[in-house]
């Protein structure tokens, strides 16, 4: 009786374990799903705000005199955040691709647990036959039990997916890179404007002040002449609003080139009120730039160069990679495993033992997924080859447009430079009939900002020109940086860009030929018409050049056609296919050609 006492009581603690167990896990959980979002505090914001500020502006090399192109190019691509961005996103994608790789290995799996009850596992059995009970109450468990288990499995399906995977992220890292040169190309393009625009801003500093303090000391003498009434009202106020009206041209135009500065800093990474100097070229040095690309080569080299669309191929061949995944999810699964166990039970006779298998597992209705899969693959397919090729003509377009961009703006820059010498003129015959007082304060005032002015409109249309320069350069995908640079530092950096610009100038880039063009071309150009690239890749190769630009890989001749899928494998019938392909190709781009030789006649005539 007092066994059974005891029990009871034991019970009745068991269960009042379990309901505050129950209880605490309730609460627990009640707590999790009460959480509130808690914002940043001012102080926190504040400190967040100064280790941003100090990381910002940390680690870069101080400018010590100053600056040319070159090292504003440099400092830009070393020190500018965006292009940060882009590299630390790089790095992500690589850092994927290596958990990618380790997708593909097998799964070793170690374990361990421990496991309890409040009474005995135990079972009785009963009869078939007569209903009743054949053998007594009894376990071969305990109640508290530990076991631990090493296991090694891999499956082939998952392998396969793993391989797939780890080629797709190896294509999304190469897509990356691409990213990061197109970003790159933006920031060098918007760093040789702003450089220009802050150039300005040097040469016309003095001048401006210079000018504008006359403008306001002339306006405080107007206002005093109206005041003594030496004049009549009429001709005193009309004077004032002149002067007025050419202190507010003056005052707006120190505004622009105080901002021109702050511009270039921020590319640059440095404080926007940091104060620096520019190396400001002579005016006589102002002169159009030498296109040594002739509009056909452009194209080309944008076709091969430029970074969308070699990011695009690498996103196509995704495409195909997405179908080959689609299609192998529908094969049967099949894994191998092996390992070793321990279980803590007393009642078993082996503690310790090891066990291996095969299991092969597979949905049987995959079978009716296939045509739709492998028609929305084939379709996927298509999609991203359209893609590419929109994208191939939007990139066209983009160079023919900076083409005539390029020689507007070249146009715009004479005229400019022209009424700039023809207003410094106008000013000297004005200032020598001020010192023989044959013309007023008013007018020479006037004419001195109205030079000033001339000659920034002649900074802003060379700055315009430099920006249609750079934008040619970036629609054909031609890159002011090497490939690579063995000093990373900002002079080294300089140095590189100073050596890829000269080549670039100079034509030194060699333009690919893909066989289909090549043979178009000995068919329909005459050997004697030289084009200017050639001439001036003769001369570049008879020049010297620096070993980091000298050394780079050239592009080599390749028999495929330019627009052609890439990376996709195909088979022998697919292969005939594309053969005809290529040759509908040719024939289209000779009708082409046929049809800007006939444009290029008509704009000769």
């Amino acid at each position: 009786m007092s066994n059974k006492h005891h029990n009871d009581k034991t019970s009745v603690a068991r269960q009042r374990f379990v309901r505050l167990g129950s209880l605490t896990i309730l609460a627990a959980a009640l707590a999790g799903c009460a959480i509130t979002p808690q914002p940043l505090a001012e102080e926190e914001q504040f400190v967040l705000a100064l280790a941003d500020r100090e990381a910002m502006y940390a680690q870069q090399e101080p400018v010590t005199q100053a600056i040319t192109l070159e090292e504003a190019i440099a400092r830009a691509v070393k020190y500018n955040l965006q292009h940060r961005l882009m590299l630390m996103e790089r790095a992500l994608e690589d850092n994927l691709a290596d958990v990618q790789g380790l997708d593909m290995l097998p799964k070793l799996t170690a374990r361990a647990g421990l496991k309890t009850r409040d009474n005995t596992y135990a079972s009785s059995s009963y009869s078939v036959e007569s209903g009743r009970e054949s053998l007594e109450p009894s376990t071969s468990q305990e109640k508290s039990l530990h076991n631990a288990d090493l296991q090694l499995s891999w499956n082939v399906l998952d392998f396969g997916l793993s391989y797939f995977g780890a080629k797709a992220q190896a294509n999304k890292i190469l897509a990356s890179e691409e990213r990061r040169r197109r970003v790159v190309a933006d920031i060098i393009r918007e760093v040789r404007t702003a450089y220009w625009n802050a150039v300005t801003a040097e040469r016309l500093k003095n001048e401006v002040s210079s000018i504008l303090g006359e403008a306001r000391t002339a306006l405080s003498q107007a206002r005093e002449t109206e005041r003594q009434r030496l004049l009549a009202p009429i001709n005193a106020l009309k004077y004032q609003r002149d002067l007025l009206g050419m202190v507010r041209q003056v005052e707006a135009l120190e505004s622009d080139l105080a901002l021109a500065k702050s511009r270039l800093a921020s590319l640059m990474n440095l404080p926007p009120a940091s104060q620096y100097d520019l190396v400001v070229p002579a005016a006589a040095s102002l002169e159009v730039p030498r296109l040594a690309y002739g509009l056909e080569d452009l194209e080309t080299l944008s076709m091969v160069r430029r970074p969308e669309i070699r990011e695009e191929a690498y996103l196509a061949r995704n495409a195909v990679l997405e179908t080959r995944m689609s299609l192998l999810r529908l094969l049967p699964g099949v894994s191998l495993f092996g390992g070793l166990n321990y279980d803590s039970n007393k009642y078993l006779v082996n503690n310790n033992w090891a066990d291996a298998g095969m299991q092969v597992s597979w949905n049987l209705f995959n079978v009716l997924s296939w045509p739709a899969i492998s028609k929305a693959g084939d379709t996927r397919e298509a999609v991203a080859q359209l893609r590419r090729q929109a994208l191939r003509m939007a990139v066209l377009t983009q160079v023919n447009v900076s083409y005539l961009e390029f020689q507007r703006a070249a146009s715009v820059f004479e005229r400019s430079k022209e009424l700039d010498r023809i207003q410094r003129a106008i000013l000297q015959q004005t200032e020598g009939a001020l010192r023989s007082d044959a013309q007023t304060v008013l007018e020479t005032i006037r004419t001195r900002v109205e030079t000033v002015l001339a000659t920034r409109a002649r900074d802003l249309s060379y700055a315009d020109l430099q920006n249609a320069m750079s934008a040619i350069h970036q629609a054909a995908g031609i890159d002011p940086l090497p490939q690579t640079v063995a000093d990373d530092s900002v002079a080294g950096l300089a140095a590189a860009v100073a050596d890829s610009s000269r080549v670039i100038d100079m034509g030194g880039l060699q333009v690919p030929r893909l066989m289909a063009e090549s043979s178009l071309i000995q068919q329909t150009v005459p050997v004697e018409a030289a084009t200017p690239v050639a001439q001036t890749a003769q001369a570049v190769a008879a020049a010297p050049v620096a070993t980091s630009v000298a050394q780079q890989p050239a592009l080599r001749p390749v028999a495929v056609s330019m627009w052609s899928s890439t990376g996709s494998l195909v088979s022998g019938q697919a292969a005939l296919d594309q053969a005809e392909t290529q040759r509908q190709a040719a024939l289209a781009a000779e009708a082409e050609a046929r049809q800007e030789r006939m444009r290029r006649d008509i704009y000769a005539r």
